[in-house]
């Protein structure tokens, strides 16, 4: 017993000595950033040593940051807000399974619907979205160009903010009908049979039973599907939309910097998605959805 007692003031100890040495350590980093931030921002031309260069290049180019920034947020939160209403009309033709009391016309389409519904889930989730990024923008830039319209006209009405935010909409649509169809398939099926059995048509089911449990079920993964967006959303730099990712390789072309600058930039993406994370579990721990519970039938 006397050893065991030991042994735990030991570790106990050690726990201690290493909390001290860390809390030294966090003490010590803090006064190099506060010095480094007071020599950048004094300092007339851009320092040689690293994080006095860094605040330099930060603070004498804010505007650029909060600006890439801006747009980041814009196009990860619409893109994903507009891939969830999109990713709602798919599920609902990916799920269908022609029953016995169809009409043939009705059975071909559901067939041809949950077809071309895999077929642009396997597409979307089987290339990289800068390929995505580059195609959608030629493709909107060679339809505009077809009618006519001038290159700065075209710029006006097919920005790259326009193709940026639907290619990161279309992207995220593959994944969040996956992400639903998998909340859907874990609802008890005795909750849809049940329902049927009330009168509720098929259609009545899905949007009263199933669909609210099944978003209830996938808000973490919705939410986790934003801040991928976020980082993602880094490749729309080359097709010149202004987010993040451009005003860091703007500011590395400015001071000829690279390294700094571009730890800026992982930094600022570090601080959004551990932000968006907490937000995300907030949002997930206090949303109380109301659905339509159906006893089980089973």
């Amino acid at each position: 017993m006397n050893a065991l007692n030991k042994r735990a003031r030991q570790v106990k100890i050690a726990h201690i000595v290493l909390l001290v040495i860390a809390a030294a350590l966090c003490v010590r980093f803090a006064v190099t950033l506060v010095e480094s931030a007071r020599i950048g921002a004094a300092a007339d031309k851009n320092p040689m040593e690293f994080l006095p260069s860094l605040f330099y290049m930060l603070i004498n180019s804010k505007d650029m940051f909060l600006a890439g920034i801006w747009t980041t947020v814009r196009i990860a939160l619409f893109g994903t807000a507009i891939a969830f209403v999109l990713a709602v009309l798919l599920v609902f033709v990916r799920v269908q399974v022609p029953q016995r009391q169809d009409k043939a016309g009705t059975v071909v389409l559901k067939e041809i619907g949950a077809l071309l519904s895999k077929l642009y889930i396997t597409v979307i989730r089987g290339t990289p979205m800068m390929v995505q990024t580059l195609i959608i923008y030629y493709i909107g830039f060679g339809i505009f160009k077809g009618t006519g319209m001038s290159v700065t006209d075209i710029n006006r009405v097919w920005s790259c903010f326009i193709s940026g935010l639907i290619t990161v909409s279309l992207n995220s649509t593959a994944y969040l009908t996956e992400v639903l169809r998998g909340g859907i398939e874990s609802i008890d099926p005795g909750q849809a049979e049940a329902a049927r059995s009330l009168g509720m048509s098929n259609w009545q089911t899905m949007l009263k039973v199933v669909f609210p449990q099944a978003v209830k079920n996938s808000i973490p993964a919705i939410g986790n599907e934003f801040i991928i967006n976020i980082k993602d959303s880094s490749v729309l730099s080359v097709i010149g939309c202004y987010d993040l990712m451009f005003a860091t390789t703007s500011v590395v072309g400015i001071y000829y910097k690279a390294l700094p600058v571009y730890t800026i930039a992982a930094v600022t993406y570090l601080i959004l998605t551990c932000l968006s994370s907490l937000i995300m579990r907030f949002v997930a721990a206090r949303l109380d959805m109301k659905s339509v519970s159906v006893p089980s039938s089973n």
